[in-house]
């Protein structure tokens, strides 16, 4: 068996860690950026880095929009209300297939309801 060289672990969201925001606020741009820069375990991401990423839109923040609740968000969606908060709270993210619907639903969630209607 291969011995793995990096350490995985998971976050309690209920339990984060504590930061002392205040020397991070005291900090300009140009020493953020140069802390980020030294940091050999955390490069900031390249541009191209970035516009490969996936980005999945934030549940809560669509839900605000469309100014529904969790459950009025999942009834109108075929979605699992324990599925929807999971998502909100992060005990999960959404897969591939969840991550297309919510972002079709982001551009236009009259159609994917209508669609869901019929």
């Amino acid at each position: 068996m291969k011995k793995r060289s990096t350490t995985s672990f998971r976050l309690n969201p209920k339990r984060l860690p504590k930061t002392d925001w205040r020397s991070f606020d005291a900090m300009s741009e140009v020493e953020r950026h140069q802390a980020a820069l030294s940091d050999p375990d955390a490069p900031p991401a390249t541009r191209a880095q970035l516009a490969q990423a996936r980005r999945v839109p934030s549940i809560r923040a669509l839900r605000a929009k469309l100014n529904l609740t969790q459950e009025e968000f999942a009834a109108r969606f075929h979605l699992p209300l324990g599925t929807v908060r999971d998502w909100e709270q992060g005990a999960h993210r959404p897969d591939r297939a969840a991550q297309v619907l919510l972002k079709v639903i982001s551009k236009d969630p009259d159609a994917v309801a209508r669609a869901l209607e019929s």
